[in-house]
């Protein structure tokens, strides 16, 4: 009799278990139901009453951005048109500027100028706002509306409005678009008999094979022993590629990422498939605050398997997943369903850790290897090695802006054909700039013209080297004086192992 009471006691628990559980369910389905029937309601009274006539698909979409926009910087809608944009971002050729943007702090912000391109010859850099695109303000604009507005045909101009830190007021620039070609490697050469070098600025599909191909030439070829992996300004792209590239480097069956979210489809483990390339040489990756998603990948895994040495600065910390839902209108939702983890446990993503609170001040992890190095877990990668580059000083900015640099190297060219490449940037030479910058109406003194005159010289000769040799000549102006590559020099040159290059790198 008790067994009979106690299972009627329990089935009737159950019951009323059930009856509660049906009864919030159902009730969040009314509050939703209710609030799309007042969404709709507010739709039709604006579109019968409004002062004026009202685009309601563009209310729409705005709508449906701003609720997204509430998650986090990367999930939005996007139109056909934005979609079909996003493929020839990652695939093919297009005429804009050479710039990658991310929403920042509700600010369209440039995370990196592609290098050689209209934005970085405008003197753009990694951190700027565009505040405003031909007049319109950018704030509450979406990062695919804004490629829309900064795209266009190669030769046309467009007209933005820049904001960076310690300005008083925004400076406009006005841009030619060019033909932006979307190679992964820009540039590969041998800097000693030792050591070869990688500029690696985008993972796009075609990203391993021309890694795979400038590291294959660099050991086969030029007979190189040691490698520099530059990744600064990379601003990624596909995770399969960040993956596909990391196992260049890595052991077989060693993880390379983990990607976690609310679902379980969104938990999974990304591993090296193949032996490394070349074996276990010493590498060192060059990053900085212009590497983001799957360069951080990349930098995340060597760093964490003690693979490779980071030298440089912190990276961007974009470090989510964003899966893509097709539409009714053929367009696409796209929302961030997981964030990026690395092997030692590290969450990329520097929005989500901003948002937990964590800081990036304390060391909270170690890496893989026998080393235990200590590692930071606040969002993005930090550098094994700090190396402080030098800032771009308000006389140069003007300069680049008012582009005196361009055109004082077209006119000295076209008086000097013969130029050698190792020519001097004389005191006559900076005369004539001063000159062109004087007709250019750019205001200076000349304690600030002495303050500059040493960065004036560099980003001459690096205007006047482009010109005359194209990339080969620019990537050979950069190199002679970049103070991060000159410290991986240094460290490579007494490293014959990458524990050696380890033991050096305090």
């Amino acid at each position: 009799m008790n067994k009979r009471k106690l299972t009627l006691g329990l089935l009737a628990i159950s019951l009323l278990m059930a009856t509660w559980v049906g009864s919030r369910l159902w009730a969040g389905k009314t509050n939703i139901y209710t609030s799309l029937e007042t969404f709709q309601r507010v739709l039709q009274i604006t579109r019968d009453t409004y002062v004026r006539e009202v685009a309601l698909d563009s209310m729409i979409q705005d709508a449906m951005n701003g609720m997204l926009r509430e998650l986090d910087p990367y999930s939005m809608y996007m139109s056909p048109k934005d979609f079909e944009n996003l493929n020839i971002s990652m695939q093919g050729e297009f005429g804009g500027l050479g710039i990658t943007i991310a929403i920042a702090d509700d600010w369209l912000t440039i995370i990196s100028p592609l290098e050689g391109t209209p934005a970085s010859e405008a003197g753009l850099q990694a951190g700027d706002r565009i505040v405003e695109i031909e007049g319109e303000s950018t704030e509450g604009i979406t990062t695919d509306e804004a490629v829309s507005k900064l795209r266009g045909e190669p030769g046309t101009d467009v007209t933005i409005s820049i904001w960076r830190n310690g300005w008083d007021e925004p400076m406009e620039f006005t841009i030619t678009r060019k033909i932006i070609k979307l190679n992964a490697v820009n540039y590969v050469a041998k800097l000693t008999p030792e050591v070869g070098y990688v500029k690696f600025s985008k993972f796009s599909r075609t990203a391993r094979e021309e890694v795979e191909e400038a590291i294959d030439s660099l050991f086969r070829k030029e007979g190189i022993e040691k490698l520099i992996l530059d990744v600064r300004m990379n601003s990624g792209g596909y995770l399969g590629e960040g993956v596909d590239v990391s196992d260049l480097f890595l052991e077989r069956d060693r993880e390379i990422v983990q990607t976690r979210g609310r679902i379980p489809q969104s938990f999974r483990t990304y591993r090296a498939h193949e032996d490394p390339l070349f074996g276990d040489y010493p590498l060192i990756v060059l990053a900085n605050r212009g590497s983001a998603s799957a360069a951080e990948i990349l930098t995340g895994a060597l760093q964490d398997w003690e693979r490779a040495l980071v030298l440089g600065d912190t990276t961007f910390g974009k470090g989510s997943v964003q899966t893509l839902y097709p539409l009714a209108d053929s367009g696409r939702l796209k929302l961030t369903t997981a964030h990026w983890y690395t092997p030692a446990g590290r969450c990329i993503d520097r929005h989500r850790a901003e948002i937990e609170g964590n800081g990036n001040e304390t060391p909270t992890l170690h890496t893989l290897g026998k080393r235990k190095r200590p590692l930071y877990a606040g969002g993005a990668i930090a550098p094994d090695v700090y190396v402080e580059t030098e800032k771009l000083l308000e006389l140069t900015r003007k300069f680049a802006g008012k582009r005196v640099f361009f055109a004082y190297a077209v006119d000295y060219l076209s008086k000097h054909p013969d130029i050698a490449p190792d020519f001097p940037v004389t005191d006559e030479i900076l005369a004539g700039l001063v000159r062109e910058a004087r007709k250019r109406e750019v205001e200076f003194t000349d304690a600030e013209f002495e303050e500059t005159k040493k960065q004036l010289r560099y980003y001459l000769r690096l205007e006047i080297a482009t010109q005359e040799w194209g990339e080969e000549g620019r990537y050979q102006a950069i190199l002679a004086e970049d103070p991060v590559v000159k410290k991986a020099l240094e460290l490579l040159s007494k490293a014959e192992s990458t524990a050696e290059l380890f033991s050096y790198a305090k």
